[in-house]
């Protein structure tokens, strides 16, 4: 069952990196059959009344570069919190950023059903997971 507690949900963050860099562009709704064919590099797709915004792997950056409105923004390192965090949890989030912060590392974090996740910048990687530790062993 999805943990709410934040006590909780702290101390079972357990943060795993997923192997390699990724990056953020924006593409146009009307790019969504092109964005298909590079499924197994994309991480997410957000839809915004701006546009579709994807996550995805380095493999697929050249290719997906075409399709872009904007500048491809990174490279990012992808850390996945693994506690089974429930999505009526409290605060979880809050107290990942204001470590993150804490070290002056930026994040971008986006939740799914099961877990939350964070792109930091690649360069950080290292740092932000020794923080999310530090916050979980505090916890």
């Amino acid at each position: 069952m999805a943990e709410q507690n934040l006590r909780q949900l702290l101390r079972g963050l357990s943060p795993g990196i997923s192997e390699g860099k990724f990056w953020v562009g924006t593409f146009p709704e009307s790019q969504m059959m092109g964005l298909a064919g590079y499924l197994q590099y994309i991480t997410c797709i957000y839809r915004e009344k701006e546009g579709l915004t994807a996550v995805f792997q380095e493999e697929a950056k050249e290719e997906l570069e075409r399709y872009t409105e904007k500048k491809v923004e990174g490279p990012f390192a992808l850390i996945t919190l693994q506690v089974d965090s429930s999505l009526m949890a409290v605060g979880l989030l809050a107290k990942v950023t204001e470590a993150l912060a804490r070290e002056k590392i930026p994040v971008n974090a986006f939740s799914a059903y099961f877990h939350d996740h964070l792109l930091v910048p690649f360069e950080k990687k290292d740092e932000a997971l020794a923080a999310l530790k530090k916050l979980q062993k505090s916890a």
